[in-house]
């Protein structure tokens, strides 16, 4: 105990006279969560506020046309422009030079084109006998047509917005058709006059709700994605300075001179592990409370943590150990402080990349997702996100944990018999 306790404060004393690696530990992470918190949030209402521009030459003036550029405009997606003076040619020209990014052009009687659509459907209804029921045209029946042209840099999720918009209105007015129709054939057949038509919109509710079997009301925001995500990145940071500290320790042979000391070299990684593990610790401890309480004053939703205090405590506990881990792993593999210092970083980055640190992993496509699931960072967000969004308790985040801890056992494995093998 004697050996841990000192090797815990020698570690203490080193940490204190490196300012610049406690500004890095420290400052670095609470600028990312701030910095990247505040534009994820700015972007995400500007996305939500922003309207396309959609540019409409409406050939079709009768049901069809009207009610479809009315239920467009109603819309608080879209920003519609209508325009006839314009040939065909012109309003492609203003599509393709991206002065709007989708355009719709509304054939000419295409009201009456589904109105005679209708009235053949109706007519195959009823059997021969009864005979024609609707007015019979000799000319070739068109099926209407309605053309959309989009920007060739638009998105697809944009161009199925349109597209969804476009058939919910043209189901409305075709509904509305099919009784005025219907309403015709019982005035002549049966000398019965229906009412006007009630208001067939919106028969359904839809009832958005977040799943959340313990009555969990914490939303997902910018606020409850960033603040867990740069606080693994933080305290898996911490491999830079502790990977540094052992490769300094090893060639100014300060190393050599601990191990004439009697004793287990185990006891003085575990007391050079205890250091970090409070700097983890408290890292992850201050970047909560800066979710908390300071992010509030920036005019972003406080971070909820829910009630489940337990686990979270043991998912931090196990973020910080296989933090800490690692970074052992890295000094007793590298060679030089800039081999390091080079690798920790460039491997956090990538780690918290494929993690969703940096894109949330909705985001990402099917061979990501999957490759994600090797991070120890992924486990560690996924513990959290379960914990603040969805009020998950110890059994549902321990698979996680066990991973962190199982990762944290095989860098010291890794770091113990590879330093055996330097030393013989």
């Amino acid at each position: 105990m004697n050996r841990l306790k000192a090797s815990f404060i020698k570690e203490l004393l080193i940490l204190s006279r490196d300012k610049a690696g406690l500004a890095m530990l420290f400052l670095m992470p609470i600028s990312l969560v701030l910095i990247m918190t505040l534009l994820q949030e700015s972007t995400f209402n500007k996305l939500s506020e922003k309207q396309l521009p959609v540019l409409v030459m409406n050939h079709d003036a009768d049901t069809f046309g009207i009610n479809v550029v009315k239920g467009l405009k109603t819309s608080t997606f879209f920003k519609i422009t209508e325009s006839d003076d314009i040939s065909k040619d012109e309003f492609i020209e203003k599509i393709e030079k991206g002065d709007y990014l989708i355009g719709i052009i509304i054939r000419k009687n295409s009201t009456t084109q589904i109105t005679r659509s209708i009235e053949e459907n109706i007519q195959k209804q009823f059997p021969e006998e009864v005979g024609q029921l609707f007015e019979s045209y000799h000319d070739e029946l068109k099926k209407p047509k309605v053309e959309i042209f989009f920007d060739p840099v638009l998105k697809n999720s944009y161009k199925q917005s349109i597209l969804g918009s476009l058939r919910h209105y043209s189901a409305m007015v075709e509904a509305q058709l099919m009784f005025e129709i219907y309403s015709g054939l019982f005035k002549d057949m049966l000398n019965i006059e229906l009412k006007p038509a009630g208001n067939f919109e919106n028969l359904i509710n839809f009832d958005e709700k977040y799943a959340s079997s313990g009555g969990n009301t914490i939303i997902p925001n910018s606020v409850q994605h960033n603040v867990p995500a740069w606080t693994i990145f933080a305290m898996f940071f911490i491999v830079i300075p502790l990977a540094s500290n052992i490769i300094k320790e090893r060639n100014s042979g300060v190393s050599a001179r601990i191990k004439t000391i009697p004793g287990s070299v185990i006891t003085t990684s575990l007391g050079k592990a205890s250091t970090y593990f409070v700097v983890g610790f408290i890292q992850a401890i201050l970047m909560l409370m800066i979710g908390i309480f300071i992010l509030p004053l920036f005019g972003l939703s406080a971070l909820q943590i829910g009630n489940a205090a337990i686990p979270l405590l043991m998912v931090t506990i196990a973020v910080v150990i296989a933090a800490t881990s690692y970074g052992i792993a890295i000094g007793s593999l590298s060679s030089s402080e800039q081999q390091s210092s080079i690798f920790g970083s460039i491997s956090v980055v990538i780690l918290a990349a494929l993690g969703g640190v940096w894109i949330p992993s909705f985001m990402m496509s099917d061979l990501m997702l999957n490759v994600s699931k090797i991070s120890p960072l992924s486990w560690g967000l996924n513990a959290y996100y379960d914990i603040f969004l969805r009020s998950a308790g110890i059994m549902e985040v321990l698979p996680n944990i066990l991973l962190l801890l199982a990762f944290a056992v095989i860098c010291f494995v890794v770091a113990y018999f590879y330093s055996r093998k330097i030393r013989v």
